[in-house]
């Protein structure tokens, strides 16, 4: 009875931090999972960024494949998405086709550098929807630094969402980078274009 009770509570405690399509963590283990990182980073002084993930024409899948189709892409991205991600390293799901990763210990340039590596592992997944392949899955991503574009979760947020706005803006499937643009001529030697972004920019 009390290995079934410990079961249980993990059971209930894994529900409650996990997002029941893609298996990734949710909006609000992400959340508390970046404070803590924050304080960690503070603390430390290690690295800290946060890279925001949009699935592009996501809407228009839905009403071309169905609902069934673009819940298979969903779960194919988050699969890539946890693949990209090493050991101290988060991979969330915060909401309809967002993610959001949590990158502790690396370098600005090092997630940039992930940033893209992730956007093209997306790119070479293939879905199979019944007898057909889906169409090409692309996304848009923003790339965010501690302490660098904020010392608070919701500033970091925001910095990586206006950046990650700022890719759709340029045509999507590509990287940009929140802040100035120092930031874009380090990462000048990646194949697919990466930018920096300063102010918020609409979608």
């Amino acid at each position: 009875m009390a290995i079934a009770n410990v079961r249980m509570r993990d059971q209930l405690h894994d529900q409650s931090v996990r997002d029941p399509l893609t298996g990734l963590f949710n909006r609000r283990h992400m959340l508390e999972t970046l404070r803590e990182s924050i304080n960690r980073s503070q603390q430390t002084g290690a690295p800290l960024n946060l890279i925001a993930v949009d699935v592009d024409h996501f809407k228009k899948r839905n009403d071309t494949h169905g609902h069934d189709a673009g819940d298979m892409v969903l779960r194919a991205v988050g699969a890539a998405l946890e693949q990209g991600c090493g050991r101290d390293e988060v991979a969330c799901r915060i909401g309809g086709e967002e993610f959001m990763l949590i990158l502790p210990d690396n370098t600005s340039d090092d997630a940039i550098t992930r940033a893209e590596q992730l956007r093209q592992a997306v790119e070479a997944v293939s879905v199979r929807y019944g007898e057909k392949s889906l169409p090409r899955i692309t996304i848009s991503v923003g790339v965010s630094h501690y302490p660098a574009h904020g010392t608070m979760p919701q500033d970091l947020m925001r910095a990586a969402d206006d950046a990650l706005y700022a890719a759709k803006d340029k045509g999507r499937n590509q990287v940009q980078v929140a802040g100035s643009g120092s930031d874009a001529q380090q990462i000048s030697q990646l194949k697919k274009p990466v930018k920096a972004v300063g102010g918020k920019s609409t979608a």
